[in-house]
C-alpha cells in the first residue's frame, strides 16, 4: 500500500458544498470570483442550502441571524473569567464553544442561532481581553456590520464592510481542509454541532492551518522591528530550514485565487490606515519568493495584513478564520449528519511483528 503524506491528493467522500478542481475555488458551483462581492449572508445561504436565496429569503435570513448574536447570560459571566486568561484566543474560543454547547439548548439549536453566536463569542473575546466593554448588536444593521462593530467598538465604514465582507465571503469554505475534515469526521458519528465545532477549532488553532496568518504577521513586525533587509532575512530563514509563511499550497500550485483578491483589498486597507510600509514590505518578499521558489502566496499572506489594519491583535487573527469558516464547518456538519455514515478509514501497520511478551520479557531478565 502506497499513500501520500497526508493523504494529499486521496479522494475520501463527495460534497455539494464546494470544490477546488481545476485548482478554482467554487461555492455549490459559483465561482469565489463572482461571489467576492456577495453579502456574506447571501454566501452562508447557499452553502447551507446548495442554491441562492431569493430577495425575501435573504432579507428574512438576514434578520434572523442578526436577532441571533446576544449571548446568554451564563456563557458571558463565565467568558469574562476565562478570555482574561494567558492562553493563545484560540484556546479560549475552544473552551468558549464548549461552554456555548452547554449553556444553550441543543436540542433546539440550528446552524443559523450558532453561527450567531460564534461570530458574538469572537467578538466578546477580542473586547474583554482588551479589558473593553462588550458591545451590543444593532438590529438594522447586517451580520458583517455587526460584527465588525462588536469586536472594534467603532462603527466601520461602508468601504470597511465591504472590505470585511469579502474577507468573510473568501474564508467561508475550501472543501476538505485539516479543521473542516474533523468536523465532519466528527459529526459522522452523530454528535451534537458544538462538539463538531469545538473538534474544528482546534485543528484550525495548529500553525500549519489557520495559525498561518498570524505568523506571517509576525514575521513582518520582526523585519521591520529590527531594520534587517527583508530579503536578507527571509534568504536566511530558508538556508536555516524554515518555511515562509503565507506562501505555497496544496492544492493551488499557480496561485491561490483568494490571495489575488485579497491582495487589492489590504493594498487598499494600508493606505487608507497608513500601513503602506507593510504593503511594500509584503511585495518585496513576495517577488523575491516567487523568484527564488516559484511559490505564490496564500489565502493567510495577505489577510494578515487586512487584519492588521482592522486594528486586531494578531494573537487574534485565527479566531477571525473561525469566524469566517464557521459558515463552511456548519455546511459540512449538516451534509456529513444528513449521510449517516460513519468516517473509519483504515491504516497500515508498519512497526515490528512476531514479537512475544514472555520471551522478551525473559530475555530482559537474563541480560
Amino acid at each position: 500500500m502506497t499513500l501520500p503524506k497526508g493523504l494529499a491528493g486521496v479522494v475520501v467522500d463527495q460534497t455539494k458544498v464546494s470544490s477546488t478542481q481545476g485548482a478554482v475555488l467554487t461555492y455549490a458551483g459559483y465561482s469565489i470570483k463572482e461571489l467576492k462581492n456577495a453579502p456574506f449572508e447571501e454566501v452562508v445561504f447557499l452553502l447551507w442550502h446548495a442554491r441562492l436565496p431569493s430577495a425575501e429569503e435573504l432579507n428574512d435570513f438576514k434578520k434572523l441571524l442578526v436577532s441571533k448574536m446576544v449571548l446568554p447570560y451564563e456563557t458571558v459571566q463565565l467568558m469574562a473569567r476565562i478570555a482574561r486568561e494567558p492562553q493563545h484566543p484560540m484556546s479560549i474560543l475552544r473552551t468558549t464553544v464548549s461552554l456555548l454547547g452547554t449553556t444553550n439548548d441543543i436540542e433546539r439549536d440550528d446552524p443559523p442561532r450558532i453561527l450567531a453566536k460564534m461570530l458574538t463569542a469572537i467578538a466578546a473575546i477580542i473586547r474583554i481581553r482588551n479589558d473593553q466593554p462588550i458591545k451590543h448588536v444593532h438590529k438594522a444593521w447586517g451580520v458583517v456590520e455587526n460584527f465588525i462593530y462588536m469586536f472594534s467598538g467603532n462603527r466601520p465604514t461602508p468601504e470597511q464592510v465591504a472590505q470585511f465582507n469579502t474577507v468573510m465571503v473568501l474564508h467561508a469554505d475550501h472543501e476538505f481542509n485539516a479543521s473542516t475534515f474533523t468536523a465532519r469526521v466528527v459529526a459522522s458519528t452523530k454528535s451534537d454541532d458544538y462538539s463538531c465545532l469545538t473538534a474544528a477549532i482546534c485543528a484550525l488553532k495548529g500553525s500549519l492551518h489557520g495559525g498561518a496568518n498570524e505568523q506571517v504577521f509576525k514575521m513582518l513586525e520582526k523585519i521591520r522591528q529590527t531594520g534587517q533587509d527583508p530579503i536578507q532575512y527571509v534568504a536566511q530563514r530558508m538556508a536555516g530550514g524554515h518555511k515562509i509563511m503565507g506562501f505555497g499550497h496544496r492544492v493551488y500550485k499557480n496561485g491561490d485565487p483568494r490571495a489575488a483578491i485579497l491582495r487589492e483589498i489590504a493594498r487598499q486597507a494600508a493606505h487608507e490606515t497608513g500601513n503602506d510600509d507593510y504593503f511594500a514590505l509584503q511585495e518585496e518578499i513576495k517577488d523575491y519568493m516567487f523568484k527564488t521558489t516559484r511559490l505564490h502566496p496564500n489565502v493567510d499572506y495577505y489577510t494578515a495584513l487586512i487584519y492588521h489594519c482592522f486594528n486586531l491583535d494578531r494573537q487574534t487573527f485565527t479566531t477571525m478564520f473561525a469566524a469566517c469558516r464557521t459558515a463552511g464547518w456548519l455546511a459540512h456538519i449538516i451534509e456529513q449528519q444528513s449521510e449517516g455514515c460513519l468516517i473509519r478509514p483504515s491504516s497500515e501497520y508498519v512497526g515490528e511483528t512476531n514479537r512475544h511478551y514472555f520471551a522478551d520479557k525473559e530475555e530482559k531478565i537474563i541480560d
